[in-house]
């Protein structure tokens, strides 16, 4: 039973600190192995939490009475990701201040509509003209399974809402901005690098070029004889 607690434990634990478990895993994975889409999807994640956290600011300076928002407190008190103790104000009974937007929740939909947008790019992309009809399938079907994987990821992380942790207001608003972000940060990648950048597949790089652009011919004089 030890064995089974401490699994349970180390798996509670890892999904209570996802956000930062995405961010160093994309970090350290990235700069080890020289994988620059999970580099810069790390980056992405900076910004996503800087726009939060920025978003909170704005917030306070609204209702600047309460720390964030005050709600009452129907479960155990959570970290800066959620429901925190404490308010500017003495609280009320049974109140908690709640985050809003919510950093979990921004940081987790980043990472998972990041890479469900991504797959479903590049499997909507077009193939190059004669390229092989299997090896086209090939990509579809590996965007098609990851697509999938994402989805069923981003249900994983709206489950937190079960956990008490967060509040309809704090979850819509991180789900909208980090969701928001990771789209706009994809665009920004992929027009720099003509969809190479942002794909954390590496089914763009492998792709053939699709043939449309005319390849310049240079015209040199016969060897003289």
């Amino acid at each position: 039973m030890n064995g089974i607690q401490r699994a349970r434990t180390f798996l509670l634990g890892a999904y209570h600190d996802l956000p930062n478990v995405l961010f160093i895993g994309a970090l350290l994975l990235g700069a080890l192995v020289g994988y620059l889409p999970l580099v810069f999807l790390s980056i992405g994640l900076i910004l996503n939490g800087v726009s939060i956290a920025a978003f909170q600011g704005f917030l306070r300076l609204l209702f600047p009475t309460w720390s964030q928002v005050v709600v009452p407190a129907n479960s155990v008190a959570c970290d800066i990701f959620g429901k925190i103790n404490g308010v500017t104000r003495p609280p009320l009974a049974g109140e908690l201040t709640a985050v809003a937007p919510s950093h979990w929740i921004g940081a987790a939909a980043f990472f998972a509509v990041f890479s469900v947008y991504n797959s479903a790019r590049v499997y909507m992309r077009d193939s190059a003209r004669g390229a092989s009809p299997e090896k086209v399938d090939n990509r579809r079907a590996f965007s098609l399974s990851t697509l999938v994987i994402g989805v069923v990821f981003l249900l994983f992380v709206f489950a937190r809402g079960f956990t008490g942790c967060e509040t309809w207001l704090g979850s819509s608003l991180g789900a909208v901005i980090g969701g928001g972000l990771a789209v706009v940060y994809w665009g920004i990648l992929d027009a720099c690098g003509a969809g190479t950048v942002p794909d954390i597949l590496q089914v763009v790089g492998s792709m053939a070029p699709s043939g449309d652009a005319e390849v310049p011919v240079v015209c040199t004089a016969p060897p003289s004889s």
